[in-house]
């Protein structure tokens, strides 16, 4: 099977693709496993590609299983291979020797000899890289020429190409990895797309809006694709013209077309068009004419994107039908919101905005759902207003995909003990266990409902009666109401009642029993949360080692001690110390259960208020930046771990930005004029959270004219300046420039001085962000 890996949705959407394939029974995340352990089981031979993963980590927790019967190939540009893990085979993709490049050359004109002529030049001109070889091979045989002549074009097309594409990406667009030899394949392809003619050229630049990997020919086949060409050509175009522009882009190389109806854009072709498109938009926003060798797009910039999303929900298959096609075409949608989303919102909204999540809902990946419409409700609030209807559609398809996933859970709950009940009776103990949870289930969704609890008191009871007072299950009960009482607000009550079920269980169970040592720990959190932390530290580190010999090192209930603890430390003073226990936990909860669980980004948060007292703004805001982009991912914005971390990110941005107003007006105070003059730039740019353009604006502060007066003051302001940087998406920029200041730290301050400590833990993180050890 092969999945074009843009995303995790992406990944997941493809494994249920998979799963209906096999006719598995269950759906959404309930599929996935179902289909990994299909994998690890089988005795068939497997193939699965992810092709083009965009980073590591959208394979957590779903790599497939390690088999002599399987195989598992990865294609991508990531650097970090080690983010793959161990055991892993590395092959890279490497180009022509002189020899096969030449060989190569030659087998392509077969039967023309005459053309050969000037291969072995034009071979070593173009460094013998394949893909542009292969153009080359190409153009010569379309245009009937021979490989000198074609060289000659070439040298004449890259001193134009240079200097624009050149600025281009250096400015507007940057360059992924491994795109080293950018300009001579961007003056190869402006060749090749001279060969095409008539409606190739637009066609393939309405592939170029949705190419997630890879574009189903149903798309081009679409009214809405027609109508689109139609306008923009000036005469009737019908589905019979674009399957000949489709040819001809074959035929030439531009595009491949595969035996699944798939046609695919080689990334180096899709950056080449992107390139155009850019310089089109600059062109006519600038009213400049373009150059000659630019072909200009056959229809002004913000025009085929509609189309394209009309195209998208002509063509969309059911999820329950076609899940192979239902991937495709989210990946397609992805990949037109990055071009449309601004001329989308602009227009009061599109329907493949909404299909897009609809496909996730069918195919019952609930939770990703939800994240998603929630995005997107809060961009239709914001761009088209409340009442707008398309805001209220939004909305209803938010609430009806959190309605599933609550209904789901309980629903599952109360479908295991009809189960139960029938097949075990009424009074079996895991009969009586489920109903325990069930009643706590429907109880704790209404706190403070008298009625809600009295079913988890008739449970009681019947544990009482059946298995006895000191039984497990009938304890858990009762501790289940104790914290039922402190969810509804009687916390005093609920703690008191908490306290007689410990007492309980050790005399019972045991003082290491797994429930007790259950019990002990919300005892000592809800003592935390209370702020009654006299005492608590001896409790903590006895909880940890009981945790440690019972549940393991790495158990989330030992770590989550582990945290707590630190907090009693910082709580009490010592915030050095509670500083470095939280990284190494927060290391251990990324190692163990993944950077996005709701536990780790808990103690993220708790970091960067330990970073805030000790006075490191800026180390702070970075850590809650990070936070923050994984709560987007796995919260909706009404779970209180979102509105939490949302309302901390806030303030600790306007910690950062104050920080750094107290630092320029520390150095520069005496020069009233420049302080006022750079307050006010620094102001503008933090407020429109332009994070690079900060970091120019610090490294100007360092200039001859204006350095600081010792080396504390200017490494300080390098120290921000680095930070900076790496809020504005330059992590490996912002890891070098922190080794430097590091060394510098080390040498005039000393390995322990704050500053020498702050750059330390900023190095350490930003090493992480940019994927380096």
């Amino acid at each position: 099977m092969w999945i074009t890996a843009g995303s995790r949705d992406a990944i997941r959407l493809g494994y249920l693709a998979a799963a209906k394939a096999l006719n598995v029974a269950a759906a959404g995340d309930e599929a996935v496993k179902h289909f990994l352990t299909w994998l690890t089981e089988t005795p068939r031979r497997w193939l699965i590609v992810f092709d083009d993963l965009s980073t590591a980590d959208d394979l957590r927790d779903l790599w497939p299983p390690r088999r002599a019967s399987g195989r598992t190939v990865v294609t991508t540009s990531i650097e970090d291979v080690d983010a793959f893990g161990e055991d892993v085979h590395l092959a890279l993709v490497g180009g022509f020797d002189g020899q096969e490049a030449v060989e190569y050359l030659h087998e392509r004109q077969t039967g023309s000899p005459h053309r050969t002529e000037g291969a072995a030049e034009l071979a070593n001109e173009l460094e013998r890289f394949p893909l542009v070889l292969a153009h080359a091979a190409n153009y010569v045989a379309s245009r009937d020429t021979t490989y000198a002549e074609y060289h000659r074009l070439w040298s004449a097309r890259y001193e134009e190409v240079a200097p624009r594409h050149g600025w281009l990406a250096d400015t507007y667009m940057p360059l992924r990895p491994g795109f080293a030899f950018h300009i001579p394949v961007v003056t190869t392809c402006s060749l090749s797309l001279d060969l095409a003619s008539g409606l190739t050229r637009p066609v393939l630049d309405l592939a170029l809006l949705v190419d997630g990997g890879a574009i189903p020919l149903a798309f081009f086949g679409t009214s809405a694709v027609a109508r689109h060409l139609t306008a923009h050509q000036g005469r009737t175009v019908d589905a019979n013209d674009v399957r000949s522009a489709l040819a001809q882009a074959h035929r030439l190389g531009l595009v491949t077309i595969d035996a699944q109806r798939m046609l695919r854009l080689d990334p180096w072709m899709r950056r080449v068009l992107l390139e155009y498109a850019e310089l089109t938009v600059l062109d006519e926003r600038d009213r400049n004419t373009p150059n000659d060798w630019i072909s200009p797009r056959p229809d002004p910039p913000d025009i085929g994107e509609r189309a394209a999303g009309d195209a998208l929900v002509e063509a969309w298959p059911d999820a329950r039908n076609d899940p192979v096609g239902n991937q495709v075409f989210f990946a397609a949608a992805t990949a037109l919101r990055g071009w449309a989303d601004e001329h989308f919102w602009r227009n009061g909204g599109h329907p493949v905005l909404i299909r897009a999540g609809t496909a996730l809902k069918d195919a019952g990946l609930l939770d990703p759902a939800a994240v998603y419409f929630q995005y997107l409700h809060g961009m239709a609030r914001r761009r088209l207003g409340e009442d707008h209807h398309e805001t209220r559609s939004i909305h209803g398809h938010l609430v009806t995909v959190r309605s599933l996933i609550v209904r789901g859970e309980v629903t599952e709950l109360d479908e295991l003990l009809a189960e139960q009940t029938r097949t075990l009776g009424p009074h079996h103990r895991e009969t009586l266990a489920t109903r325990s949870h069930v009643a706590f289930a429907h109880a704790s969704a209404t706190p403070g409902d008298r009625g809600s609890a009295e079913e988890l008191e008739k449970v009681l009871a019947d544990q009482r009666r059946v298995l006895g007072r000191n039984d497990q299950d009938t304890l858990f009960t009762r501790y289940f109401l104790g914290y039922l009482r402190v969810i509804s607000g009687d916390v005093s009550g609920g703690m008191s009642e908490l306290k007689k079920v410990l007492k309980d269980q050790r005399r019972a169970l045991g003082f290491d029993h797994v429930r007790t040592l259950y019990t002990r720990q919300m005892l000592a959190e809800l003592r935390i949360a209370q702020d009654d932390t006299s005492g608590l530290d001896k409790v903590l580190h006895e909880l940890i080692e009981d945790q440690k010999r019972v549940l393991g090192r790495n158990s989330e209930q030992t770590l989550l001690t582990r945290q707590n603890l630190a907090v009693v430390r910082s709580r009490r003073g010592d915030t050095a110390e509670a500083a470095t226990e939280l990284e190494e936990v927060l290391a251990d909860f990324t190692r163990v259960y993944g950077a996005d669980h709701r536990e780790t980004l808990a103690v993220r948060r708790n970091l960067a208020a330990t970073y805030s007292e000790l006075g490191d703004e800026v180390g702070a805001l970075a850590e809650l930046e990070l936070t923050m982009n994984y709560a987007n991912r796995v919260f909706t914005p009404d779970d209180k771990d979102f509105k939490s971390t949302s309302d901390l990110l806030d303030r600790y941005r306007h910690s950062a930005y104050w920080q750094v107003m107290d630092e320029y007006e520390r150095e520069w105070g005496s020069d009233e004029y420049l302080l006022s003059q750079m307050k006010g730039i620094i102001s503008s740019r933090y407020f429109r959270n332009e994070a690079f353009s900060m970091v120019g604006l610090w490294k100007s502060l360092l200039s001859e004219g204006t350095a600081p007066r010792d080396a504390e003051g200017t490494l300080t302001i390098r120290r921000i300046a680095a930070c900076w940087l790496g809020l504005g998406g330059y992590a490996v920029d912002a890891v070098a420039e922190l080794e430097q200041i590091l060394d510098g730290c080390a040498e005039a301050l000393g390995p322990e001085h704050l500053l020498t400590r702050f750059t330390r833990r900023n190095l350490a993180f930003w090493r992480a962000r940019a994927g380096r050890s």
